[in-house]
């Protein structure tokens, strides 16, 4: 295997690897600390945000659901009303995730809940919600992966071995996430 080859595989782009350098840097540093593993405790609905809400934010939710988690996922720069990206459909169905039925939500839609947690899959979105939602608990989803993260690359561009993992990454750090709600 090609160095090349290796950054797709393990990181999804060169621009993945750069940035997951960049944020779990700045995450020894603290810069995130406020979005640790705390922020879960009375957590009653699991609120998945990504992007478009095609990948990431649906498959955290399908598996959040499976697990008898109330869940719900909204994209901060889609349109709304698509459905699950291809790759993350199929990925679901091989194992056996509900998102047929998946259509985006614009996080514009949001209403928040007493007890939601919000949960972002890299540091842009956390800052975002951050001035949208000050009041609201937020968690970075990969804290919860192994081996923790704080940045969980965009997989839509990239191939299907970095798909597969981050996919993966995401299932993990869901039932982990929700077992230590139960804790």
């Amino acid at each position: 295997m090609n160095y090349n080859q290796y950054i797709a595989d393990t990181y999804g782009s060169k621009r993945g690897l750069a940035r997951y350098i960049k944020f779990n840097m700045q995450n020894k540093l603290g810069v995130y600390a406020s979005a640790n593993k705390k922020q879960v405790k009375g957590a009653q609905r699991l609120i998945y945000i990504c992007s478009g809400n095609i990948c990431r934010s649906p498959f955290g939710e399908a598996v959040a659901i499976k697990a008898g988690f109330p869940a719900i996922s909204f994209g901060l720069h889609c349109r709304g009303n698509d459905e699950a990206f291809a790759k993350t459909l199929d990925y679901a169905k091989r194992h056996n995730y509900p998102l047929t039925e998946h259509r985006s939500a614009k996080m514009s839609d949001y209403v928040p809940q007493p007890n939601d947690l919000l949960i972002v899959m890299e540091p842009a979105h956390l800052q975002e919600l951050n001035a949208l939602y000050p009041q609201q608990k937020k968690v970075l989803l990969g804290l919860f992966a192994k081996p923790p993260t704080v940045y969980l690359h965009d997989p839509f561009n990239t191939n299907q071995v970095f798909f597969d993992k981050c996919m993966q990454q995401i299932e993990h750090a869901t039932l982990s996430l929700i077992q230590a709600i139960q804790k």
